[in-house]
């Protein structure tokens, strides 16, 4: 059922991440009315399945790590663990949703919010769908921040117990015993000194290239290598992966080695982590002739899209996942809109 009525607004911003969020608070500064649109959780990824679990499970890795030097028989519980990251998780969604109704209450209101799917009617248009009910909305302007999500191989089924992605780490109720973890990238290595860390779980680590994190220094690829196997994690180095899937409960993957030679392992859980492709279907893009780039991911001159209206920030480009990096874009692209004229981002 469709509602009738169109609202206008200064800026309809798509996605209530980091990036989005950043981007509507951003518009306020300058005075103008905003429509926020959330899908699914305020706060997405990066409070629920990114940087904020993961960087609390990495400070509780280190503190465990620490203690076990002084206590070597010292353990801590993965409930233990959970605990913590829920009670961060639940500080920083209730300061996210106690600054929303605030500014929704406050007597100059500028800030609205609708929770559902929005999809691109035109480069103006935007059409807002929940539990079967519609309507439609314009803007003056649209900031795209829809965000991404992990990427897994066509040939492996990542059912979200057993081999998950970064999204199913919160589905464990216990350490598992032994763990690979597919993708030697800033995630896959930060997970794998995570559960090294705790020293519950022997880690072993998929490496394609000829070293981890080949995008990094290479000596500071060496010392997280080597802290990596102090902690008892080993590194398949040269290694591709031919095929990996759940036999009896647990992950069974063959390796294959640059020699031609090939392995075939056993172990409780596998992390996928190749990398996050941007959420971009249904979301009406072609609608209003927003194009994409080579690699999928939405096409922009400096959060600009090729249509002039329509600006992009955040992991929906990929270029660089990082939410201070994703925040910064949206501001950024905010104040193109409706600011002075600034210099590129670099």
């Amino acid at each position: 059922m469709e509602q009738s009525g169109t609202d206008h607004y200064d800026l309809i911003v798509i996605g209530g991440g980091p990036s989005g969020y950043a981007g509507a608070m951003r518009a306020i500064d300058f005075g103008k009315k905003v429509l926020l649109i959330e899908k699914t959780r305020l706060g997405g990824a990066g409070i629920y399945n990114g940087v904020l679990t993961s960087k609390t499970m990495w400070d509780q890795a280190l503190k465990a790590a620490s203690i076990r030097e002084l206590i070597p028989d010292y353990e801590i519980s993965f409930e233990a663990v959970s605990k913590v990251v829920n009670e961060a998780v639940f500080e920083r969604k209730t300061q996210m949703t106690v600054h929303l109704h605030l500014l929704q209450k406050a007597k100059n209101r500028l800030l609205f919010y609708e929770k559902g799917t929005a999809t691109l009617v035109d480069k103006n248009t935007v059409k807002i769908t929940k539990d079967n009910n519609s309507k439609t909305v314009t803007a003056n302007f649209i900031l795209l921040a829809t965000g991404s999500r992990p990427r897994v191989p066509f040939n492996i089924e990542a059912d979200g117990q057993i081999i998950v992605t970064s999204d199913g780490i919160q589905n464990f109720t216990s350490f598992p015993g032994s763990i690979v973890v597919l993708g030697a990238g800033v995630i896959g290595c930060e997970f794998a000194t995570i559960f090294s860390c705790f020293g519950k779980t022997k880690v072993n680590l998929i490496d394609k290239a000829d070293r981890i994190l080949p995008f990094e220094d290479e000596d500071i690829a060496e010392i997280i290598k080597h802290n990596l196997e102090t902690y008892g994690a080993h590194v398949h180095h040269g290694a591709s992966l031919k095929r990996m899937s759940v036999v009896n409960g647990k992950v069974e993957y063959e390796l294959e080695y640059k020699n031609g030679s090939t392995e075939v392992l056993t172990v409780d859980k596998a992390l996928i982590s190749i990398g996050r492709i941007p959420n971009v279907e249904n979301t009406g893009l072609e609608n209003a002739g927003v194009k994409l780039n080579e690699r999928g991911c939405i096409w922009d001159d400096d959060t600009q899209t090729n249509i002039s209206n329509i600006f992009v920030a955040g992991d929906v480009t990929t270029e660089m996942a990082l939410v201070n990096v994703g925040e910064r874009e949206a501001r950024h692209a905010v104040v193109r809109m409706f600011g002075p004229t600034i210099k590129p981002l670099s």
